[in-house]
């Protein structure tokens, strides 16, 4: 068995530009899973390098990824959530892990670094939604501090199928501000 000292760094930084491959097929991967994103467009290298670049121009709305012995396993993305309603004080989260690291705690590191970003970054509340039958993203979020708020029922469509939809929130702790 391994000790603490052999096993594998997880390093958890912002997404760079030569990370769209990786975080597409993760993305994508979802997608045709269809359990962990009620998304239904698979996306392009385009796109996604385009979601970079914003994450890059906009510190509000922070991407980054895990990465194992550099291999890219998993993406969070903070971005703000009706901004014109809420002032840009509430931040939507997605956390993605490809299938072959989940139940590793890769998930619980990227969403607790979402938390501490956000925190930073002057959001006074998290919230994500959750595809109603995904206990594993549930279980996720109860064990990082997210409460359940309710559920949208027949709210997703993935084909003929309507599915329900679990909300979450995390209320951040207040950052006291440097003067």
């Amino acid at each position: 068995m391994a000790t603490a000292e052999q096993r594998p760094h997880l390093n958890i930084r912002p997404a760079r530009g030569d990370d769209a491959p990786a975080l597409r097929d993760i993305f994508n991967d979802a997608v045709e899973e269809g359990f962990a994103t009620f998304d239904s467009s698979l996306r392009s290298i385009e796109e996604q390098k385009r979601l970079i670049a914003m994450a890059e121009e906009d510190s509000r709305r922070p991407l980054f990824v895990a990465e194992l012995r550099n291999y890219v396993c998993g993406l969070v993305s903070v971005e703000s959530h009706e901004e014109r309603v809420h002032g840009g004080e509430i931040g939507e989260v997605k956390v993605f892990v490809r299938r072959s690291f989940r139940s590793y705690g890769i998930g619980r590191q990227l969403l607790l670094v979402a938390q501490t970003e956000a925190a930073k970054l002057g959001y006074r509340k998290l919230i994500g939604r959750v595809l109603s039958d995904n206990e594993e993203s549930l279980r996720l979020c109860k064990i990082t501090g997210w409460r359940v708020v309710g559920i949208h029922e027949q709210h997703a469509r993935h084909g003929n199928r309507l599915r329900d939809v679990t909300v979450v929130e995390y209320l951040l702790p207040a950052v006291p501000k440097v003067e």
